[in-house]
């Protein structure tokens, strides 16, 4: 069979005037009973093409007036965008100043130091020899610790030893020419200024040998401080150098602590101090264990920090001691508050310095500053001094990026 043109959608034949040359044909066997005959494309490229071009030509006709519809609808019809919205109110939490604080009461967060504490060093420049003793060990006052070289002091005492016989040998002798001087004189033998060069030798003499003798006391103490001794009983708690290495006068050898002496520091707060008296009783627990102890009140002091406005509290521990209560442990004592009035407010929400304290306040729906003149209580409590009334609404938990006239929503 033969190929014949194909028409396309628009009615017309899209080889336009393509012609079939049938002696220019090429007969294709599809099968032993039909021949097909195919026209050379080389041809008909031309035709083709041209039928390309007439195609875009009519979709290009039929999509400008669409787009001229589009442009007279936009300009007649203009889209419209959400109105723009005002500021968003922030949410924050907010109080009302308290009058009392929660269960009346003031926890103090303080620590366990020992009434004892050293670094022992050396009281002589030298290597160390040897260590007597080590960490975890305990001592008794008085007992050596570590020793020092000593052979640089012992030769100096043996010196020291050396010049006080001489100096005493020479003594004798002075003393023995003063006495021949005086027989001598009262018999006429010696003229007056011989007599006195005797004296003035015997003096010379006499002052030389107590020299000496303070000489070989300075070197046998040296030899003596060629040892480190522990100054009061208690627990090696750190050695800093090592056998061998050069110490100086001052440099810390061992630390020591009395563990059988210690004593809770508290800073109180001025506000409640006045109910602690020397001799009573505080109770408390050890953070974390929670350990419960008791003390006794022994000082309560006489000023007041100006930054934490606290006075420092002493009290020594009684009862039986617990192995959680150990040197320089947390504890927290609670204080009561019963009598305390004011406005009381989350220490969260005081801003600014120590000097110029300030809250957040919320007033018709905006944030406003207010100075105020505050104290600090406890770590999670402040008492307000100046500045409020007690019916405002103040920020609980104040931001650093909050200013002046800020948009909120007060929440409770």
């Amino acid at each position: 069979m033969n190929l014949r043109p194909v028409e396309s959608s628009t009615g017309r034949n899209v080889l336009g005037d393509c012609r079939f040359d049938e002696r220019k044909a090429t007969p294709f066997a599809i099968d032993s009973f039909r021949e097909v005959t195919i026209t050379p494309v080389r041809h008909c490229r031309m035709v083709i093409r041209t039928a390309r071009r007439m195609v875009h030509m009519r979709r290009t006709a039929i999509l400008l007036p669409l787009l001229g519809l589009a442009a007279c609808t936009s300009a007649s019809s203009k889209v419209s965008l959400p109105e723009e919205t005002g500021e968003v109110a922030l949410g924050v939490r907010v109080v009302t100043p308290s009058e009392r604080l929660d269960e009346g009461l003031v926890r103090v967060t303080g620590r366990i130091v020992p009434r004892r504490e050293a670094s022992v060093s050396a009281r002589a420049n030298g290597n160390i020899r040897e260590f007597l003793v080590d960490v975890g060990d305990r001592v008794k006052k008085g007992q050596v610790m570590a020793r020092l070289d000593p052979t640089n002091a012992a030769i100096a005492l043996e010196q020291a030893r050396a010049a006080r016989a001489m100096a005493e040998a020479a003594f004798e002798n002075a003393k023995q020419g003063l006495e021949r001087a005086r027989a001598l004189h009262q018999s006429g033998g010696v003229a007056q200024a011989q007599l006195d060069a005797a004296e003035t030798g015997y003096q010379q003499a006499e002052a030389a040998l107590e020299q000496a003798r303070a000489a070989e006391k300075a070197a046998a103490q040296m030899l003596y401080d060629h040892a480190v001794r522990a100054p009061f009983d208690g627990l090696v708690t750190a050695r800093q150098v090592s056998v061998g290495e050069f110490v100086a006068v001052g440099v810390p050898v061992f630390k020591l602590v009395d563990t059988d002496d210690l004593e809770v520091v508290l800073p109180v707060p001025e506000t409640v101090v006045d109910a602690v008296q020397p001799g009573s009783e505080v109770r408390g627990v050890i953070n974390p264990s929670g350990q419960p102890f008791a003390a006794k009140v022994r000082v309560v002091g006489e000023t007041v920090d100006p930054a934490g406005r606290t006075v420092e509290v002493r009290a020594d521990l009684v009862g039986e001691k617990s192995s959680q209560i150990r040197a320089h442990a947390m504890v927290e004592v609670t204080f009561s508050q019963s009598t305390l009035s004011g406005l009381f407010l989350p220490r969260q929400a005081l801003r600014g310095t120590t000097e110029a304290p300030f809250v957040w306040l919320v007033e018709d729906g905006v944030l406003v500053r207010r100075d105020v003149r505050a104290e600090i209580l406890s770590p999670g409590t402040v008492r307000v001094l100046e500045g409020l009334k007690g019916d405002e609404l103040v920020v609980a938990d104040a931001g650093t990026s909050f200013k002046e006239g800020m948009k909120v929503r007060p929440l409770r």
